[in-house]
């Protein structure tokens, strides 16, 4: 038990090699905390893009199918929507593709029925249905984004 009289608190080593253990945990958690900050702002601008594809849609809905002509060239809307984030706010511009046709409608045999996505409906009048494409792309992260959503209006 001599040897513990003779030590007085930590060396200089201890000392360093503690400092560098500290200082590799704070880079990693430092790394992590930014992935996770990027990643909620990826989030954040799917979200956003959903919502105005989907407002795009509904604006065109409200329209009524009678009054939206298919072809043509695609219509490009451009948004823009801002973030906050910790490090202040983020800007993302948007760019909205509509793309209107007709919809493909398979009659079966002259009856009151066709046949989509596998299944029977009534059928409709064929001159009224519309199939609407939104396609929303957007730059993140030097990266091409984009979703697409498509629904028929009749």
């Amino acid at each position: 038990m001599n040897f513990m009289k003779n030590k007085q608190g930590f060396g200089l080593m201890e000392v360093v090699v503690a400092a560098v253990v500290l200082g590799f945990m704070l880079i990693g958690l430092n790394t992590l905390q930014k992935g996770n900050r990027e990643g909620i702002l990826r989030v954040r601008a799917r979200d956003a893009a959903s919502s105005i594809a989907q407002s795009t849609i509904d604006s065109i809905a409200a329209l009524g199918s009678a009054m939206i002509i298919a072809g043509g060239t695609p219509d490009t809307l451009p948004k823009t929507s801002f973030f906050e984030s910790g490090a202040g706010e983020v800007k993302i511009d948007y760019k909205v593709v509509v793309n209107v046709t007709n919809d493909s409608i398979q009659a079966v045999d002259n009856s009151t029925a066709y046949t989509r996505n596998n299944s029977v409906h009534l059928k409709l009048d064929e001159k009224l249905a519309k199939n609407i494409d939104v396609t929303v792309s957007w730059k993140f992260k030097g990266s091409d984004q984009s979703i697409n959503v498509s629904t028929v209006i009749r």
